[in-house]
């Protein structure tokens, strides 16, 4: 009996021994896991939210982890659901590109630090885009390099370099991307306290590779790539800073940053708090892009808006002034703040505001509680997988922030502006996946087959003719500020047609109208003059007598335009656009085309852009444009110029069937019948 006793005390002693042996074993290894991990995201915070339209989506929560795509993958059966999963994906999103970055590690979240924590944010060590796009073309440095105009700041991490004073200076993509309502004027945007706010735009790591690994860096090897795509995981980022003093930081984040001045020779350290931040992020299910856009909330609400002066009744607002000039900036599309009618499953309806809300005091005490999502725009899932991305049907339909879209906020939709994207091929249109930032790709190639202004004169004809030429090219450029006596009424040039003023094989040009016209043996040319004059300018017909000086001045320079094309070697077009498919046209499609990849430039009611009573982009309808006599008044016509040469230097962009559908909505509108009358 003491054996069986003995040898029990023996086997539970063992038990014992290899119960504390594994219990050390997992103490051992949790403790190394530990080290791995911080102890804040084992058990992330939660921000509790209810059920919306009976579907309980995740709850959002405060931790570095980047979502990878939007709850659901924009798939359920109410868009009011899904347009709440992009909104939950945008504030996960910002709170993840917001962690404290790990220190030499670029586009690295510290896992062991909290929200609240200082230091530079994780998309602050992404690479600003001048690091990738060199002015020489040549390969960026590698990831984690430093970059070449920074240095260590007295922070921890890198100093930030601020040298873009709108959010597109670049001569090149202001043209390229139009964020402007007046062209006499800058696309600066200035504070109520006079200083001018100041741009980054950054991409991450995923992109970064992509770039690299492909040459796009380089104009000629991107010109020649068959397809940008940029792959799933991709991101860009957009930020506006303006000057703050310690009293009100608080209330921002901030940075301290050498920023350039105006004049672009030196650089001056200021005290920099977040304003504006936008981003755009390819998942697999939006080869659109989400576009979620986000504001500091004294932007231009509150007691001492940024960019609102309450005590200026008078002041013209949301226009555009000269640098240093305080803008008087409101919000033209309000944060969406009503709850959604679940019956109405297309509506794509979220309380924003109330959201924000609930977020703001998860946050807690960090200074992120002091920013808003303003909206989240998706593409709704397409029913046709063959048509080209560039075809898509977004809600909602606009988004703006006041600090990047300032002027064009009625207008302004993210992802419509940023389907005109192009590659740097200059001959033919190839699309750049929704990012002008591929467009930065040096040197900059131009299209051959486009002849220049006139700048100086090359032959003998030419040298004495010279005046004359000029004289034709000024009235064809700006014909109705030059002759206002005979287009008293529209606000068009023969170069709102004829594009790049008759230069354009593409766009109706002049070349070959002498010989065409049997110049000088008839007047059959005066005569196809004044039929623009009187129908596409809706105006009044110059005089035949073979010495008129403005037909003539016309004339001449569609002289050297041929000597031009021959020098050059210039394709001669044998139409005026180039044939496009025939199809039907739908007007109800049309307009949402045009709400998405014309109405930035052309205002919503297709009325142009003129501010400061200067021509910037022409009216497509109404009094002040074209009559019914014109050419581009007959549909067809309309549709193929559209498919060649529309949006404005992005010709190529649209499908047939899309141009179809402009061209009709288009023809709906209204316009003058034609001929002009003197009132």
């Amino acid at each position: 009996m003491s054996q069986r006793l003995k040898a029990q005390s023996k086997m539970a002693k063992q038990k014992w021994a290899i119960r504390i042996a594994i219990v050390t074993m997992l103490l051992v290894f949790w403790q190394t896991l530990s080290l791995q991990l911080p102890a804040f995201s084992h058990d992330p915070r939660r921000i509790e939210l209810p059920a919306i339209c009976s579907v309980k989506l995740q709850d959002p929560k405060i931790t570095w982890q980047l979502p990878t795509d939007v709850e659901g993958e924009l798939t359920q059966d109410n868009f009011n659901v899904v347009q709440r999963a992009a909104d939950l994906f945008a504030w996960q999103e910002f709170i993840a590109l917001n962690w404290p970055a790990k220190e030499g590690d670029r586009g690295q979240p510290d896992q062991t630090a909290t929200l609240a924590q200082l230091g530079p944010r994780v998309w602050e060590t992404w690479k600003e885009t001048s690091e990738v796009y060199r002015p020489d073309g040549l390969q960026p440095d590698p990831w984690n390099s430093l970059p070449r105009q920074s240095r260590l700041s007295s922070q921890a991490g890198l100093k930030k370099v601020l040298f873009r004073s709108s959010k597109v200076d670049e001569i090149l993509n202001d043209q390229f991307q139009p964020t402007k309502a007046d062209g006499t004027l800058p696309g600066t945007l200035t504070d109520q306290r006079g200083n001018v706010v100041r741009y980054e735009i950054r991409m991450n790591k995923v992109l970064f590779d992509y770039v690299v690994a492909n040459k796009l860096y380089q104009s000629e090897k991107q010109s020649s790539f068959p397809e940008i795509s940029a792959p799933v995981g991709s991101i860009l980022v957009k930020a506006a800073w303006r000057e703050v003093s310690p009293e009100e930081q608080g209330r921002f984040y901030t940075a301290l940053a050498d920023v350039q001045n105006l004049e672009g020779d030196r650089y001056q350290e200021k005290l920099m708090g977040l304003v504006g931040f936008h981003v755009m992020t390819k998942t697999a299910s939006a080869p659109q892009w989400i576009w979620s856009t986000y504001e500091q909330i004294d932007n231009v609400e509150g007691l001492h808006p940024s960019f609102f002066n309450p005590d200026c009744p008078s002041c013209l607002q949301n226009q555009q002034t000269q640098p240093q000039v305080p803008n008087q900036i409101t919000r033209e599309t309000p944060i969406p703040a009503v709850d959604p009618d679940c019956s109405q499953k297309s509506a794509a309806v979220d309380n924003i505001v109330a959201l924000n809300q609930v977020i703001q005091k998860g946050l807690g005490d960090s200074v992120w509680r002091h920013y808003q999502l303003i909206n989240t725009q998706w593409p709704v899932p397409s029913r046709q997988p063959s048509s080209p991305s560039t075809v898509f049907t977004v809600l909602p339909t606009v988004l703006a922030n006041t600090t990047m879209e300032s002027y064009i906020q009625k207008s302004s939709s993210c992802m419509g502006c940023h389907a005109i994207a192009r590659s740097s091929n200059a001959q033919q249109y190839r699309s750049a996946d929704f990012s002008f930032t591929f467009a930065d790709a040096r040197p900059v190639l131009k299209n051959t087959q486009i002849i220049p202004p006139p700048r100086s004169p090359k032959t003998n004809w030419a040298r004495d003719n010279w005046n004359s030429i000029l004289r034709g090219y000024q009235i064809a450029n700006k014909t109705y500020e030059t002759l206002p006596q005979y287009v008293p009424q529209a606000k068009l040039h023969c170069a709102s047609c004829h594009l790049s003023v008759g230069a354009d094989p593409k766009a109706s040009s002049w070349f070959g109208m002498i010989k065409k016209y049997q110049y000088p043996e008839t007047d059959d040319l005066q005569k196809r003059i004044n039929s623009c004059f009187e129908h596409s300018l809706n105006g009044l017909p110059l005089p035949l007598e073979r010495d008129n000086p403005e037909s003539q001045a016309l004339i001449t320079y569609m002289q050297w335009l041929d000597q031009e094309a021959e020098r050059f070697k210039i394709t001669l077009p044998k139409t005026a656009y180039p044939n496009i498919q025939k199809l039907n046209g739908d007007s109800k499609l049309g307009q949402a085309i045009f709400e998405q990849k014309c109405a930035f430039c052309h205002g919503l009611n297709g009325e142009g852009r003129y501010g400061s009573n200067t021509y910037y982009r022409p009216a497509l309808w109404g009094n002040q444009s074209f009559n019914r006599l014109a050419g581009l008044a007959q549909t067809e016509t309309l549709a193929k110029f559209l498919k060649s040469n529309m949006p404005y230097q992005f010709g190529g962009n649209l499908t047939d069937q899309e141009a179809w559908d402009l061209a009709s909505f288009i023809d709906r509108q209204p316009r003058p019948q034609g001929p002009y009358q003197k009132p």
